[in-house]
């Protein structure tokens, strides 16, 4: 059975591509590493790299236990941090990942909130939706996520917590030609940005024009980046469906303002994903219910 440090120092690899790098990451001699990895390879019984002048490859072998080996020291990692956090060690990490309605809306209360709470606690923040984020939490190095539900059924690997019901809005640059449209049919041809909502780019339209029997517009720009949205929108005549927290958000107020559509405007609720079968550790359950405090008021 490999041990922990043959895990461990297997992922430096795999995250280096070199040897000497990796031992140098973790304070090891080489020859140590390297036997390190020859007994891993022993207990597997296949290689896990490939060796090339420019470094190490992983075999597919190699590929697909790096997963499990990281999904390994992430709980291992979870466990000693959750034990000593239960006895009152208030630290270790916590690494979320969050959609741009939490971003702006409730992030930063409840951080202030959670530095103060748990000031030794390392709190790492992904932005990003569920599609993106969902291969780091399903391996542990996330420890929720909070934004849109997510389109498709996640079955039993995953707990999903309403959080709150959003709406949206169209967000445009401020002195938009069109900043006074309040019909959506009036907005068919205008020059539009998928925000990467949906698996399926067509459907964060088809939601909201197919609901007023009318066709979507094309798509032509997709972004998944807030700045690069921010900045998209600012420079441009460009439109976007964005939570109604854009239009709420001082950040913004400046560059950009909701049109004064009158059509209802469907948003996905926003809900928190974490893995069914592990508990939060008491720290990331700490921070959980105080982004769901913040949502509240």
């Amino acid at each position: 059975m490999p041990k922990l440090h043959h895990l461990r120092d297997f992922v430096a690899i795999a995250r280096t591509r070199s040897a000497r790098a990796a031992a140098r990451s973790l304070g090891l001699t080489q020859p140590a590493l390297t036997r390190s990895l020859q007994e891993l390879e022993a207990e597997i019984g296949s290689p896990l790299f490939e060796r090339h002048a420019r470094g190490m490859r992983l075999t597919p072998t190699g590929e697909r236990f790096l997963l499990r080996a990281q999904t390994a020291l992430e709980e291992v990692r979870r466990g000693l941090e959750e034990a000593r956090q239960g006895r009152g060690e208030m630290d270790g990490q916590v690494s979320v990942a969050l959609s741009s309605a939490p971003v702006l809306g409730e992030l930063a209360a409840a951080c202030a909130d959670f530095r103060r709470e748990c000031p030794r606690i390392k709190l790492r923040i992904v932005e990003g939706l569920f599609p993106a984020v969902e291969p780091a939490l399903r391996d542990g190095r996330l420890d929720f996520y909070l934004g849109p539900r997510p389109e498709r059924e996640l079955g039993h690997a995953y707990r999903v917590d309403l959080v709150y019901r959003n709406e949206r809005v169209v967000m445009a640059r401020r002195g938009h030609p069109l900043g006074g449209t309040r019909r959506l049919a009036d907005l068919l041809d205008a020059q539009w940005i998928v925000t990467g909502l949906r698996e399926r780019l067509e459907q964060e339209f088809e939601e909201q024009f197919a609901a007023l029997g009318l066709r979507s517009p094309a798509v032509h720009t997709v972004v998944e980046s807030m700045l690069a949205l921010l900045a998209l929108l600012e420079s441009s005549d460009a439109l976007a469906f964005l939570p109604r927290q854009w239009a709420e958000s001082p950040y913004f107020s400046r560059l950009l303002a909701p049109l004064p559509v009158e059509d209802r405007l469907m948003g996905p609720d926003i809900v928190q994903v974490s893995r069914a079968a592990l508990p939060l550790t008491p720290a990331a359950e700490r921070l959980s219910l105080l982004l769901q405090r913040a949502a509240a008021t």
